[in-house]
């Protein structure tokens, strides 16, 4: 199927809807110093966008009742001491909730209660090396969930600047694309799409692959763009007209690409899109959303298309 023909498997008013910026964030928190960073992060982003913000903390419900109210009462002002520390926090007075629970059941059904159309994560890492996410937390409440999941790995330096977008022609890359503007609407964007020159292993002869493969390559590549272009124009239809946006078409395997380009680019977000229906390693890129979060590079934006 050519990529134009894929750009159609979701209503456009469902692409439109996505374009808003978040009027709710959940910010749920551990209260580990990783937490801290996803802490600034999503003050941050309700300073930017105006918007209401939530912090939550789950506290254990098999914990006696009279330790879980000792323990309420010392994270509601441990929070409330991060806050503090954190510029701006006081012009948005966020609301702080300690809650018995369980698991990210718990995160997810708090996420429903306050509207969150945002939640805000931090990352572990164990002191050997990068711990992996499946069966974590922070997994379970981007593979069950429903709203965008940002995941913030370091110390947060203003609003977005520098924004790279994983696109693949699909309604997951246009709600990506919209969801990526809605938060930063001031960065500069950049759509990474890999490819693979079809069938050129099939020709006999080193240099018979090799002259396919020049032919065609450029001339593939130039239809993709063109393809982009038109992904990219149905995706900000509605936003700012002057948005600063790369295309970038590379051949090869698409966690190397996105991985390249990541490393030359420098981007303060990577947004990536996922099917809502089916877990992380089945998702839109495959396991790649799972790759990036185990080792991520930068802030990361996991979005669902449904």
């Amino acid at each position: 199927m050519p990529p134009s023909a894929q750009t159609n498997d979701r209503p456009a008013d469902t692409a439109a809807a996505a374009f808003r910026a978040p009027k709710t964030i959940l910010m749920a928190t551990d209260l580990s110093a990783r937490s801290d960073r996803a802490l600034e992060r999503a003050v941050n982003i309700a300073g930017q966008h105006n918007a209401r913000l939530v912090i939550l903390n789950i506290i254990d419900e098999d914990l006696p009742a009279s330790v879980q109210d000792r323990v309420r009462d010392a994270t509601l002002k441990e929070i409330q001491s991060s806050l503090d520390r954190v510029d701006g926090t006081k012009a948005l007075d966020p609301t702080i909730d300690a809650i018995t629970g369980k698991d990210y059941r718990d995160i997810l059904d708090h996420a429903d209660e306050i509207g969150a159309d945002l939640i805000v994560m931090g990352i572990h890492r164990n002191e050997a090396g990068n711990k992996p996410i499946a069966g974590t937390t922070m997994e379970r409440v981007i593979r069950k969930g429903q709203q965008p999941v940002l995941v913030v790995p370091n110390r947060t330096s203003g609003a977005y600047k520098k924004v790279a977008i994983a696109v693949d022609f699909s309604a997951f890359s246009r709600i990506a694309i919209r969801q990526a503007l809605s938060l930063a609407p001031d960065a500069e964007f950049n759509a990474i799409h890999s490819f693979h020159v079809p069938f050129g292993g099939f020709q006999r002869g080193r240099q018979t692959r090799n002259a396919y493969r020049e032919a065609h390559e450029h001339e593939l590549a130039q239809l993709i763009e063109e393809e982009l272009d038109t992904l990219i124009c149905s995706a900000t239809t509605g936003a700012r007209p002057d948005i600063p946006f790369h295309k970038i078409v590379k051949q090869g395997e698409t966690q190397s690409v996105i991985r390249s380009e990541v490393e030359r680019l420098q981007p303060d977000l990577l947004v990536l899109g996922t099917h809502g229906r089916v877990g992380l390693t089945h998702a839109l890129l495959g396991s790649i959303a799972e790759t990036f979060l185990n080792n991520p590079p930068c802030d990361v934006l996991v979005v669902k298309a449904w």
